[in-house]
């Protein structure tokens, strides 16, 4: 089985780009893939989220939603907002969503819970959450050079 290791790999599994550095890639019937655990990449590309340096997207609230199994009427309810207010979200697609701050910054928080973060890394993240991101969207990009399958 060939073998090689990509410098940049651009995954659009998400929903949205996620640029992975180092990609491990395997040669599967003619075709070059990565080969890489896909639920250990979802949890690093939540974890990311949740320190992300600009306003969440539509994509990446859909991303999050859909990771922690939530209809849109549960999502709503954990966070205070009407179902609707959810779809309007995520229809922004890949622009920001526009919700308030403190309604992003608790979705940030809640993921990071809910990844069994160590009680330090969730104060951290409240302390750094606690001034409001720039507006300019940032791409995620992961070194997954260690995370080979």
């Amino acid at each position: 089985m060939e073998k090689k290791i990509l410098r940049v790999f651009i995954d659009h599994g998400f929903g949205f780009p996620v640029k992975l550095l180092n990609v491990p890639m395997i040669k599967v019937r003619g075709n070059w893939t990565p080969n890489i655990n896909y639920n250990r990449l979802a949890e690093l590309v939540l974890e990311e989220l949740s320190w992300k340096q600009s306003n969440l997207t539509g994509n990446e609230i859909k991303f999050i939603r859909q990771y922690f199994g939530m209809t849109l009427q549960t999502f709503a309810k954990r966070f205070y907002v009407t179902h609707a207010g959810v779809i309007k979200w995520e229809k922004n697609k890949a622009k920001a969503t526009d919700m308030t701050w403190t309604t992003e910054k608790d979705i940030r928080l809640f993921v990071l819970s809910n990844l069994d973060a160590s009680p330090k890394e969730i104060a951290e993240l409240y302390e750094k959450l606690e001034s409001y991101p720039p507006k300019v969207s940032i791409e995620l990009a992961l070194d997954i050079t260690k995370m080979a399958a």
